[in-house]
């Protein structure tokens, strides 16, 4: 044994870093271009994203308002009367869906029969009408098939329904939040790390909102839904953009992206079969303990650990065999020994600032601090935040309409996934920016043609929200792609979490759009988002090509807008 270690030992060569670099970018490119190195990755980092298409859309099934709803009065709950009568008598002429009810002596009216009841309530409206008070003063919400919706446990309809929306709310929050943090963490961190922690928050949230009692813990576990769907998504998403030869790169990553309205459907159709809210919530919280799974078998990205200079674990991972390399030392100069002897002392006196700007907020500050960069983030952040924006005002527009909410996730993940394969034709001939210019157009005057729709087309409504929707998230898969390959691996995934950030700025600003301006004329949340795009679509003419087989590594190599496109 002891001779095999010297044996090995004699056996190590010295290699410059330059020539390791050089070796271990050349088998990257070697097996990343097919076999059991792409497809691990890609498996391991699109079965995840299937569960954010669960928890994300699961709002719609768990946190609908009921079917029907009424006010339990208490004091006619002895009396035979059928629901029917006692709502005629306290909810007359009143359409507030059981909000509020007639103000009359409950207490008498039992002693009577309904008959005489209906008819002594009749006579004295026409003399005294009574005033209408709330529901909670003279009984509680009753409600139709109140196990399926969590609405009914937390009674959060009438003056409280506000605080349903509350857990949309906060699951676009923890997105928001977590696009942010996770993006730092996986830059500085690894992408392996941030994605654990993910797995972390979205088992521990779906935990929460399964057997929580408190409508407050419920909301807690909804934002770590929302935090670790982006610690999810971002970390995995980059593994294969960084790792993954151009070849299988731009289809895989739109399968990615196609991933999610997998999600959808399944939980339609789960939902149809499961129809209590809790033992739906269960349903979709037993698949996410396979992300330990995931955790255990995925390896750290070979390219981000080039750029940390962890030569032995790249070897490792890409030769499967223990590296017999050594680095060799580098020979300093006179110059460059009494600079480095400048800097060692300086770094001893940083001040706190000092030390926060060189560690987890370099990636951040590299975002800004570079003039291209710079310009190419800002509209990046527009490009998003309209993306965003728009996708959600399309779904909450649509979401209004009398259909099946079962029907209506089947249909919007149907209409996803095609959308997710046209761009991988597109992305194949015309380059990233060609492609993400025409879909931004193809989007903005989708949206504008609902001008053209009379209000009571509903048939007409639906058809041009489905292709926006079918525009909007061909859009979203495109920018995703085209926003990874622009920037450096050393800030790539700071640059898509804080992209994504602003993405979370629309779909957080969606309801008001709809809600508020939406009351001022029907037309107006769409007109918006048309005109926003069309913006969007021209602003990507700025930004350069990228559909090239290189992805730079440093901040100084960034992609510059006057090369040329090339067809990919």
């Amino acid at each position: 044994m002891t001779n095999s270690k010297e044996d090995l030992e004699k056996t190590r060569e010295l290699i410059t870093e330059q020539s390791m670099k050089d070796l271990l970018t050349k088998q990257l490119e070697v097996v990343g271009s097919g076999g059991a190195f792409v497809w691990a990755i890609f498996f391991l980092c699109v079965t995840p994203n299937i569960l954010n298409g669960f928890h994300v859309s699961s709002y719609t099934l768990l946190g609908h308002l009921p079917d029907d709803q009424w006010c339990g009065i208490d004091a006619l709950q002895p009396t035979n009367w059928t629901l029917a009568e006692k709502r005629s008598i306290s909810e007359y002429e009143l359409e507030s869906g059981g909000c509020t009810i007639w103000d009359w002596d409950y207490e008498h009216l039992s002693r009577m029969s309904y008959s005489s009841a209906l008819n002594y309530t009749r006579h004295m409206a026409l003399i005294n009408k009574p005033t209408v008070v709330s529901c909670k003063t003279k009984g509680s919400y009753e409600y139709a098939e109140p196990e399926t919706t969590f609405v009914a446990d937390w009674e959060l309809t009438c003056e409280r329904s506000i605080q349903r929306t509350s857990a949309q709310v906060a699951l676009s929050l923890g997105k928001f939040c977590g696009s942010f943090s996770f993006g730092i963490l996986a830059d500085k961190f690894g992408r392996k790390t941030s994605f654990t922690l993910g797995a972390a928050f979205f088992i521990a949230g779906s935990i929460f909102c399964t057997f929580t009692p408190w409508y407050s813990v419920f909301l807690i576990g909804r934002f770590a839904l929302g935090s670790a769907s982006s610690g999810l998504f971002y970390p995995a998403f980059t593994m294969i953009v960084e790792n993954i030869c151009l070849k299988h790169r731009t289809w895989m990553s739109i399968a990615f992206s196609a991933s999610y309205p997998v999600g959808m459907i399944l939980l339609a159709i789960v939902g149809y079969l499961i129809q209590p809210w809790r033992y739906l919530q269960l349903a979709l919280t037993i698949p996410s303990l396979l992300l330990i799974l995931n955790c255990y078998l995925m390896n750290e990205s070979p390219r981000w650990l080039i750029t940390k200079q962890r030569y032995s674990r790249v070897y490792q991972i890409l030769f499967g065999q223990p590296s017999h390399y050594d680095i060799q030392p580098a020979i300093a100069t006179a110059t460059e020994t009494c600079s480095d002897k400048k800097t060692l002392e300086s770094a001893t006196n940083d001040t706190l600032v000092e030390k926060l700007k060189n560690g987890p907020l370099k990636s951040i500050i590299e975002l800004f601090a570079n003039p291209k960069v710079r310009r190419y983030i800002f509209t990046s952040y527009f490009m998003f935040c309209v993306t965003s924006l728009s996708y959600y005002v399309t779904a909450l527009n649509a979401a209004n309409f009398s259909v099946s909410r079962y029907l209506y996730i089947v249909a919007t993940g149907v209409v996803d996934i095609p959308s997710y394969v046209v761009p991988v034709i597109m992305l194949r001939y015309t380059g990233r920016r060609i492609t993400t210019m025409f879909l931004f157009m193809l989007t903005g005057v989708s949206l504008l043609l609902v001008l053209s729709v009379p209000a009571g087309s509903t048939t007409w409504i639906v058809s041009f929200a489905m292709l926006g929707r079918f525009g909007i998230s061909a859009t979203y898969s495109v920018v995703t792609l085209y926003t990874a390959e622009l920037y450096p691996t050393e800030i790539r995934n700071s640059a898509l979490g804080t992209c994504s950030t602003w993405a979370h700025v629309g779909s957080i600003s969606a309801p008001y759009v709809v809600d508020v301006l939406g009351a001022l004329g029907w037309y107006i949340p769409t007109t918006i988002c048309g005109c926003c795009v069309l913006v969007a679509g021209l602003l990507t003419l700025t930004l350069p090509e990228t559909g090239t087989d290189k992805l730079t590594d440093k901040v100084e190599d960034a992609p510059a807008i006057e090369s040329a496109p090339e067809k990919q």
